[in-house]
Formats: structure tokens, C-alpha cells, sequence
């Protein structure tokens, strides 16, 4: 290792707010990042044409796969708490440069899906209400951006312990509205009705409204495991969470075993409704699957699933939003990213131009690809396409980490199973993600992901070689260091 990532931790300081967030805290950050309603209902129809009725099962494989990634991040964070998380966990066992690399693919991740996020909500709140009240608001969707960023930067502006305790709210809203439809399903059961069926492995092979296979139920687990991204929110924050070594790891580990159980629960409760023995019914539905079911079991009151995705959309913004200007925070402060975006307000003590940035991310992102291509396009394109390939980078270098760590500084701990085999077999399966995602090549915009994730990253290593040039380095001397605790 270079001197730069042989340091021991140091005593680093942080302008940001000490201990105002504890584990209930850190982990409803990463719940909401995951985002309940919207893995649950936005996934439910694509996952199900793939893997039929056993879409349970698929969903319960890719929740273990998430552990195995997960299990890289509290191997990490509980030795080196840093707003800076994969920054800080890639320069410190890697090297700085690709540490720098590995943030700068993340921004293609979380600092980046906000804006499309608010605008896809507009788009389907606008068709819901074009088709049950013949209401048509064709421009709901740039509104709800134009509207949602402020929010967002507005909430994160007043201090983490405001927007923690408005995402506990929220989620804790969106999670009880999404629990209670699923509970519907199994109360109003269709054809088939309430059974094992979804458990039942061999039922992978039958032909349930598609032809489905070994190789759809396959991909339909890898979508599973992209639709529960999100439990590593909580690192970001861990200079602002009480014992972070601990809380942090607790935090990832309950995120993934909560939403991961209780998506295998919502997933069988739409089946249900739907019906295990006509299950095409929910496949070619021409609605989405959960505001049909909503609108036929609910009548009127199938309006509280909008308002479970509204609060769904604001929660994960404010989640992704956090852990972009933490992000940027942390690489400001060590010198890597410009030193304005470590300026932080005294009272709140709030990252003011990392947040302010933030928000003009998202509406660009947002409006700008979205009057290009369409709200639901965009969506699909950057929270879909790009956002995959941009946090599989930083997946896989979290996992080489875990093992060059432990292989390194931490020998003493080095375990074959949490950092060999779990890093190992969750980077295969992320590579075949991606494999399987552009295998066929999707048509247009879409099949241009990869070149962009991949002129980003190329921006990535121009810019390290220019501060190289410009004999701009000090950062490397700081990229690894992490928060001491008292």
C-alpha cells in the first residue's frame, strides 16, 4: 500500500453536526433510500413476467445476495467512519485515485436520481388521474420537480435532525399504506387463493401467462437485488450519528432484513389478489399492477396510494440527497473536489453549497432529460440503465476493498467467508446484472447508458491526471482518513 492508504486513522475534524441522529435514525436514512412503494410496485410487473409466481422466491435470493454486499459495508464502516463512506473505504485500501474514481461513478447513483424521480411520480399521477377522473395535468411532472428539489434542499438546509425525523414519518407513512395493500390482496384473494405455490422452487419451470425459465428467473433476481439498492445510505452519515462503528453497521444490517422480508411479503400479497392460478392477469395488466388493485379494492380511498408514493418519492430524494452532500462534503474537506463545497453553516451545521448543488443536479437531471425524452424515459434511462452500471463500479470496489483491508491493515480479523467468499460471489452476480441488462442491447436511449457511465468515468481519470499535472495531490495524503470517536 502507498503511505497515503498505510495511515492509521486520524483524529479528522468535522463541521458537521456530532451525534445528532442514532440508530433508529441512521437506519430509516437507508430505508427510505431503498424506498419501499417504489421497489415494491414499481418492479412488481417486470420482476413477476420473468419469474411467474415464484417472484417471492426471487426477491428472497436476491435479499441474501444484498447481505453479501451489505456485509462489505459494515466490514468497512465499523473500522473507518467517514462522510466520506466509499471514498473514504476505497482511498484508505486501494489507493486515493481510485477512491476518487469510485465517488465520482456514485454521483451517477444517488446525487443524480432525485430529479427523475420527482418527475416519473408526475408522470403517474398524471396518468391516474387522466384515466379515473379524466383530469389531464400533461405538465404535473416538471411541476413536481420544479417543486420537490426546493423541498428537498430546503429540509436538508434546517439539519440532518429535521430531514431524519421527516423521513421517519414519511417512510413510516409509505410503509404502513403499502403493508395495508398487500394485506388487501390476501384478503380479497383470487384465483388460486392464498398459497404456497410462490414458495414452491419447481414452479419456476411452468408456463404461468409466459413462457419462463431457469434464465428469466435468474434475471428476475438480479432486478431484485437492484430494486432493494439503498442500504448504504447510512454510511454517509456516519459522522453525524452517535457511535458510528455501531450504529452504522446495525443500520445497513436491519435496512436489508426489514425491506428485503417485507418485499417478499408485498410481492406475494399482489400475486394473491391477482391470482396464483391467473397469474397473467397481473402481466399484462395495463395499469400499473398496485394503483389497479388499489383503485378496484379501495374505490376512492385508492388515492392514499398516491399519496404512499408522494411521500415514497420525498422520503428517498431526501435520503439520496444526504448521502450526495455528505459525499461531497467529505471530498471537499480532504481537497479532492473544491474546497467551497466544504463550507458548512455554522448554526445548522449543513453542507450550504454542497446541498445548493444538489439541487441543481436534480432539476437538470430532472427537467432537462425530461423535456429531451419524456418523464418516464428519463426515469428508466437514469435511475434504470445508468444508475446500474454506475453503482456496480462502486459495488465492486467496495468488495475488492473488504478484501485488501483485511488482507492489509487488518489482518488479525481476515475472515475467508466475510471477506472472500461473500465479496466474490456478490461481484459475479453484479457483473452478470449488467451483462443481462444490455444483453440484448435495449433500443434507444437506453442502449446509450453504457457510453455515457462510461465518458463519465473517462471524465474521471482526465481530472485526476490534470491535478496531477497542476501537482494538486495534497488530497491524497487525506482521502483515507476517517473520523476517530472520542
Amino acid at each position: 500500500m502507498t503511505e497515503a492508504t498505510a495511515k492509521p486513522p486520524a483524529a479528522l475534524h468535522s463541521d458537521l453536526e456530532r451525534n445528532a441522529i442514532g440508530a433508529l435514525g441512521a437506519t430509516m436514512q437507508a430505508i427510505t433510500h431503498i424506498s419501499p412503494a417504489i421497489a415494491a410496485f414499481f418492479y412488481t410487473q417486470f420482476v413477476v413476467s420473468l419469474a411467474g409466481i415464484t417472484a417471492p422466491i426471487a426477491y428472497l435470493i436476491g435479499f441474501l445476495l444484498v447481505l453479501m454486499l451489505g456485509n462489505s459495508l459494515v466490514q468497512l464502516s465499523k473500522h473507518l467512519p467517514s462522510a466520506g463512506s466509499y471514498y473514504t473505504y476505497v482511498s484508505r485500501a486501494i489507493h486515493p485515485r481510485i477512491g476518487f474514481l469510485t465517488s465520482w461513478m456514485y454521483v451517477l447513483y444517488s446525487p443524480l436520481c432525485g430529479g427523475p424521480i420527482y418527475g416519473f411520480f408526475g408522470f403517474i399521477a398524471a396518468g391516474a388521474l387522466k384515466s379515473y377522473y379524466n383530469i389531464d395535468v400533461p405538465w404535473l411532472w416538471w411541476v413536481c420537480i420544479a417543486v420537490g428539489a426546493p423541498l428537498v434542499a430546503f429540509l436538508q438546509h434546517k439539519g440532518i435532525k429535521i430531514s431524519t425525523k421527516a423521513m421517519l414519518v414519511l417512510g413510516a407513512f409509505e410503509i404502513g399504506i403499502v403493508f395495508l395493500l398487500a394485506l388487501s390482496g390476501f384478503l380479497h384473494p383470487g384465483a388460486g387463493g392464498i398459497s404456497l405455490a410462490v414458495f414452491n422452487p419447481a414452479n419456476m419451470l411452468k408456463d404461468s401467462g409466459g413462457a419462463l425459465a431457469i434464465s428469466g428467473f435468474t434475471l428476475a433476481i438480479v432486478f431484485s437485488v437492484q430494486g432493494l439498492t439503498g442500504w448504504e445510505a447510512a454510511a454517509p452519515l456516519a459522522e453525524e450519528t452517535q457511535n458510528p462503528r455501531r450504529n452504522v453497521p446495525i443500520s445497513v444490517i436491519a435496512s436489508i432484513t426489514l425491506i428485503g422480508a417485507f418485499l417478499v411479503f408485498v410481492f406475494w400479497g399482489i400475486i394473491t389478489y391477482f391470482g396464483v392460478d391467473s397469474i397473467g392477469n397481473l402481466i399484462n395488466s395495463k395499469e400499473l399492477p398496485a394503483l389497479a388493485m388499489a383503485q378496484d379494492l379501495w374505490g376512492g380511498f385508492w388515492l392514499l396510494l398516491l399519496f404512499a408514493f408522494l411521500n415514497s418519492v420525498i422520503a428517498v430524494c431526501l435520503a439520496t440527497a444526504n448521502v450526495g452532500t455528505r459525499m461531497w462534503y467529505a471530498m471537499a474537506r480532504s481537497g479532492s473536489f473544491p474546497k467551497a463545497l466544504a463550507k458548512v453553516e455554522p448554526k445548522r451545521k449543513t453542507p450550504t453549497n454542497a446541498i445548493l448543488l444538489q439541487m441543481v443536479l436534480s432539476l437538470v437531471a430532472g427537467i432537462g432529460v425530461g423535456f429531451w425524452f419524456g418523464a418516464d424515459v428519463s426515469f428508466f434511462l437514469i435511475d434504470g440503465l445508468i444508475l446500474v452500471i454506475g453503482v456496480t463500479v462502486v459495488y465492486l470496489f467496495a468488495n475488492l476493498s473488504v478484501f485488501m483491508f483485511y488482507r492489509g491493515e487488518k489482518k488479525a480479523e481476515f475472515n475467508v467467508l466475510l471477506h472472500v467468499v461473500f465479496p466474490l460471489l456478490s461481484s459475479l452476480v453484479l457483473i452478470y446484472a449488467v451483462v443481462q441488462s444490455f444483453n440484448p442491447a435495449p433500443a434507444e436511449p437506453y442502449s446509450w447508458a453504457p457510453v455515457i457511465d462510461g465518458v463519465w468515468f473517462l471524465a474521471g481519470v482526465v481530472i485526476l491526471v490534470w491535478m496531477r499535472a497542476r501537482g494538486r495531490e495534497d488530497w491524497l495524503l487525506n482521502a483515507g482518513e476517517a473520523i476517530a470517536e472520542a
